[in-house]
């Protein structure tokens, strides 16, 4: 092609101008319609449709003038082509200027279609990428004295975040994200860009006696500017109400709709006011997680279900509060614990079957019987509870984390997207992060979850758990020294006992029982914990008979707690003690004994202590069929990486079986992949010390294995002699 007589047909049909006086009008009217659209509220399909049809009409436009051309008489007539001898015309600078016109258009086209395009499937953008029907309530400020008056304003800050939640094209950060930020003096548009929101509620309370006065307004991140605001001055019968008009008041401010139930929201507005303000204080109670505030909040609940019997959101925080003290914090016995939240979980279902809250409260109480008395069916009841939690509340970021956070230890593929969800509406939810860190693990993805752990560890550095998660990481991957490191600092407040055990178990691996009996030597007064802490001791001294009498013991007592039927089992398999220990079998694993044993990948080692101890009573055949169910539920996955905890219960497995090439086979993978916990964390016990394992003890390549195990570990304890440890965390 002569690209120079190309440039003069142009010049001659005048193409360039035709086309540049189309684009600049094509987009003058659709700036036009574009902002009519969105004053009318139209959907925006019809701004993506007007933009897409003027865009086809640039081609039209350009092959029209070069097809035709207008006489000096005005008829249309086609246009000529130049003769070969015609004098080529030149572009002018209007034509150029034409051209940058249409080229800057085409980009604009471009970049506004695919905005539009992702625009259909949510809101328009606002700061950041954020839409702009979004907004974060930040943590109401309480000008009033006592703890009582800030839980209140913590409370109310929940509630009015509750009722935005529900507002089917408003999307609102998680309280958790939120209240990251109470008591912190940060700039609204770092808030807007940390929590991806275009604006934020901010707001105050203050109580006297029965007077009640709340200010709030709506704040643009972008620019400051208060788009709402509204003080309220009534009593406290009134409380209800003002969280309902703030967040009527806000949804209106944003255009978005406030679609709450009428007949429901008449049926709390006609509450109790007393009895409102106290399940507010409640709410701001558990937001904090500590002892007292937990004890402080179910005695609240207990109070409210006298006041409101029929309330089922008090009988399902008062479940939730009991089966939380009974495991976080190891307070009340069990059994009667487990059995007062199942009741309340009961009469929370009749009274609502649509309650999210009790939903998650059955899912947290059946987590807490499947760790405490090795209850299968407890596990399966749990993940039913917390997925019907999820399907009840969608967008409840609470109900997201909890259950991602328990469907990474079974399925951590299906988990994640929960856990991605979860953190798409609360992206500080530590505990959905902390969650989404062990999915990374088990999809064999360590260095993306330590990273994470640590940024979790970097925003809340008061966050226990994620220095002990981080440390059981180490463990896993091999790092013992370091893991001493994050459960030395999880361990310091002595708020969590399972970080002072698992301190004091890593000191057993490195060879350290003197630092290892310091770790737990804080807990030895504690009413539940101090007897553990015996056990342990016992266990580790291979004083079995000492264990065996302080599990019958306990389980004596009335209201035994469930755990102590594990130091019979293991107490009977190490004594001979066969039958004793099947007997306690029997009650924990009843599904063992069935035909086709089940069996939970997440209990195998346990299990396969079990399969040990019904071969020693005589039932070789179950006892097989329990090690292959074994085998079956620990096979390795593809894309998963397989704990080193599984691969152990297979060398036990597989040793019981006869096959001593695969038990080593196995073991010599899981120190391939960082094995080192030779005394573990269930038992207390060496790995070569269980009778499982007995067939190989003679086997000098599991003795070289051992040896292997011991040597690194050795080195590790010289390095952790030498450095020693961090006293404060280190961002990443």
């Amino acid at each position: 092609m002569n690209l120079r007589r190309f440039l003069s047909e142009l010049k001659k049909r005048n193409v360039v101008r035709v086309a540049g006086v189309y684009t600049v009008t094509a987009w003058g009217v659709f700036q036009v319609a574009k902002t009519v659209f969105e004053t009318l509220e139209f959907p925006k399909w019809l701004s993506a449709s007007s933009l897409l049809v003027l865009a086809l009409g640039l081609p039209m436009a350009i092959l029209a003038s070069w097809a035709f051309e207008v006489g000096p008489d005005g008829t249309i007539r086609r246009a000529a082509p130049a003769a070969p001898d015609d004098t080529a015309r030149k572009l002018g600078w209007m034509d150029w200027g034409a051209l940058a016109v249409i080229a800057v258009a085409v980009a604009v086209f471009v970049a506004s279609a695919f905005g539009l395009a992702r625009s259909l499937g949510g809101e328009a953008p606002g700061l950041g990428g954020a839409a702009a029907k979004s907004v974060a309530v930040l943590p109401f400020a309480s000008f009033a004295g006592g703890a009582d008056s800030e839980y209140f304003a913590d409370g109310l800050t929940e509630e009015v975040t509750n009722s935005l939640a529900q507002v089917p094209d408003l999307k609102v950060a998680g309280r958790t994200s939120a209240f990251y930020f109470k008591g912190k003096n940060e700039d609204v548009r770092d808030i807007g860009r940390k929590l991806n929101v275009a604006h934020v509620v901010e707001g105050s309370v203050r109580r006297s006696g029965q007077r009640l006065r709340v200010t709030c307004q709506l704040v643009s991140v972008r620019d400051g500017y208060h788009l709402w605001s509204e003080t309220y001055d009534r009593t406290m019968d009134d409380a209800f109400a003002i969280q309902s008009e703030i967040a009527d008041g806000v949804a209106d401010a944003l255009k978005a709709e406030l679609k709450a139930e009428g007949g429901e929201r008449d049926r709390r507005a006609r509450r109790n006011p007393e009895a409102y303000a106290l399940e507010v204080v409640a709410k701001g109670q558990v937001r904090r997680m500590g002892k007292a505030q937990i004890q402080s909040a179910q005695a609240i609940y207990r109070q409210l279900i006298d006041m409101e019997p029929d309330n089922a959101e008090a009988h399902a925080g008062y479940a939730f509060a009991t089966a939380y003290l009974v495991q976080n914090h190891l307070e009340g016995d069990f059994l009667p614990a487990v059995r007062q939240a199942e009741a309340e979980i009961d009469k929370a279902l009749k009274l609502d079957p649509k309650s999210s809250s009790a939903y998650i409260a059955r899912g947290l109480l059946s987590v807490i019987r499947f760790i405490r008395e090795s209850d299968q069916e407890a596990e399966r009841t749990a993940e039913a509870s917390y997925r019907r939690a999820v399907e009840l509340d969608p967008r409840n970021p609470e109900a997201l984390s909890l259950y991602g956070d328990f469907m990474a230890g079974r399925d951590p593929k299906l988990a994640i997207p929960y856990l991605r969800r979860a953190l798409d509406i609360d992206p500080l939810d530590r505990i959905a992060n902390n969650a989404l860190a062990g999915a990374l693990v088990a999809i064999d993805r360590p260095a993306e979850a330590e990273q994470r752990y640590r940024a979790n560890i970097e925003l809340f550095p008061d966050y226990v758990d994620s220095k002990e998660q981080l440390g059981d990481l180490m463990v896993e991957i091999g790092r013992l020294d370091e893991a001493v490191a994050w459960y030395r600092l999880a361990a310091q407040p002595q708020t969590d006992p399972a970080a002072s055990i698992a301190l004091a178990n890593a000191y057993y691996n490195l060879g350290m029982p003197a630092e290892a009996e310091t770790a737990v030597e804080p807990w030895k007064a504690h009413p539940v914990v101090g007897r553990v802490v015996t056990a342990l001791k016992l266990l580790v001294a291979g004083d079995f008979q000492g264990l065996m009498a302080l599990s019958r013991a306990e389980l004596a007592k009335p209201q035994a707690d469930p755990l102590w039927r594990a130091g019979v089992q293991i107490a009977g398999a190490q004594l001979g003690e066969y039958e004793a220990a099947r007997e306690q079998f029997l009650i924990t694993s009843p599904e063992l004994f069935e035909p086709r044993p089940q069996v939970s990948a997440r209990l195998a080692n346990e299990i396969t202590g079990a399969a040990y101890v019904i071969a020693r009573t005589g039932d070789q055949g179950q006892a097989q069929r329990i090690l292959q169910a074994t085998l079956e539920a620990t096979a390795p996955k593809p894309g998963l990486r397989q704990p080193t905890a599984r691969r152990i219960a297979r060398v036990k497995a597989y040793a019981m079986l006869g096959d001593n090439e695969r038990a080593i086979a196995e073991l010599r993978a899981a120190i391939d992949a960082g094995y080192r916990q030779l005394v573990d964390i269930d038992g207390f016990m060496r790995l070569d010390a269980y009778p499982m394992v007995a067939p190989l003890r003679a086997d000098p390549r599991f003795k070289a294995l051992i040896a292997r195990i011991e040597a690194d570990n050795a080195r590790m304890r010289q390095k952790l002699l030498t450095t020693g440890a961090p006293t404060q965390v280190v961002a990443p």
